[in-house]
């Protein structure tokens, strides 16, 4: 077997699933021409926090660590949109070209109160929906029966390959851990969307970095679509936390890789991304962040803002859409005030998790890609985009 010289950096098995794939933007033609001629159009995916607060208490949570308490200065874990406000906010955005809405964010989003009629107006307005979980609520039978008839892909936190871990890194009490297997076989069972996905995020820390096999084990024998891996990472830190264990890691994945099947997916994004912040080298070869003109994220404060990875940060913040509506926020002053403000990639975007989209979408606006031969091209490659609408 080969070894990983000293120093060296251990080449990584990178794969992304369809449902994951950064190229889906090219599905979207029209906005594409409307984007290359610099006219106006309106995000067409919301990724939103209705909870600040969590039932579980993860090592690696950035929003609880002691690495982003300046980063993430509006996090509280107090803040929660309220049911109406929440199914208010949904209706609006359909009504301003919205597509598709993903609840994630600081907390989580299924110990909201109100999160299946949430979810049940939402589908009704006619946006499509996803979620990322720690799926401590999944088998629960009002959540688990909103999923099924309203979700169109779930994405569950797992984050070790044994309880004692799962446990010892959540501080979870909900007997989370034994639920997967079960729950996530019932819903692909009982959900309604066609092009339905359920699958697993994983976490990679020192913690937990042995049990990566252990885990997409797991996913395979639950019945998940894929399983996804991606390291610990900090705006300040990048991947440092886990630097001294890559050779490891990307020996386990490789193995992990080999558990691939037509119907069962192991997903490896990019694992070599720098800090965002406290740096001076800036990533990727774009000038400004394009990928916010089709997506926007809104925080459990009820506030815009340009992506999630920035969300609850005052510096991003564009404008608070349950007090001042979201249709006034994204086209009146607010919107119009910040993008002025922030004309380039600022010091917090150094490092850019939405870096394929970005470099894509610059290349089209340079004329360095012509578009037209790129979307016939892209045609041909994918015929059918899998969850198009989030981008």
């Amino acid at each position: 077997m080969a070894t990983v010289a000293e120093g060296a950096v251990p080449l990584l098995p990178v794969s992304l699933d369809e449902a994951h794939s950064p190229q889906k933007v090219m599905a979207h033609g029209d906005l594409l021409r409307r984007f290359v001629a610099g006219d106006e159009f309106k995000p067409i995916h919301m990724r939103i926090g209705i909870m600040g607060a969590c039932n579980m208490r993860c090592d690696f949570c950035n929003f609880h660590s002691p690495n982003e308490e300046q980063f993430y200065d509006l996090f509280s874990f107090k803040d929660s949109i309220a049911t109406g406000k929440a199914v208010g906010l949904l209706r609006e955005f359909a009504a301003n070209d919205g597509r598709a809405v993903t609840f994630c964010g600081s907390g989580e989003c299924t110990i909201h109160p109100g999160y299946a009629e949430i979810s049940r107006a939402g589908h009704e307005a006619g946006l499509r929906i996803g979620l990322i979980t720690n799926g401590s609520r999944l088998g629960r039978p009002a959540v688990a029966e909103a999923v099924a008839a309203t979700h169109t892909w779930v994405r569950i936190g797992l984050n070790a390959g044994t309880e004692a871990t799962f446990n010892d890194i959540t501080r979870d009490r909900e007997q989370t851990f034994a639920s997967f297997v079960g729950a996530v076989g019932r819903l692909r069972e009982r959900a309604v969307a066609p092009d339905f996905r359920i699958g697993f995020n994983f976490v990679i820390t020192r913690q937990n970095h042995r049990e990566i096999l252990e885990a997409a084990r797991i996913g395979l024998d639950s019945g998940a679509h894929y399983v996804r891996f991606e390291p610990e990472f900090y705006s300040g830190l990048g991947h440092e936390t886990i630097e001294a264990v890559m050779p490891q890691i990307a020996e386990s994945l490789r193995q992990a890789a080999a558990l691939s099947t037509d119907a069962y997916e192991v997903s490896v994004p990019k694992l070599d991304r720098g800090p965002m912040d406290q740096v001076d080298e800036v990533e990727g070869d774009f000038e400004r962040c394009h990928y916010s003109r089709f997506v926007t994220a809104v925080g459990a404060d009820g506030n815009l803002y340009p992506c999630p990875q920035v969300h609850l940060n005052s510096r991003y913040l564009i404008g608070n859409v349950l007090e001042q509506g979201y249709a006034e926020v994204l086209e009146g002053g607010p919107r119009a005030e910040w993008e002025a403000a922030n004309p380039r990639r600022t010091d917090l975007c150094k490092s850019c998790f939405y870096r394929p989209q970005n470099e894509l979408l610059e290349h089209l606006h340079r004329g360095q890609v012509q578009l037209d031969r790129a979307l016939d091209s892209y045609a041909v490659e994918v015929p059918s985009t899998l969850h198009a609408d989030f981008i």
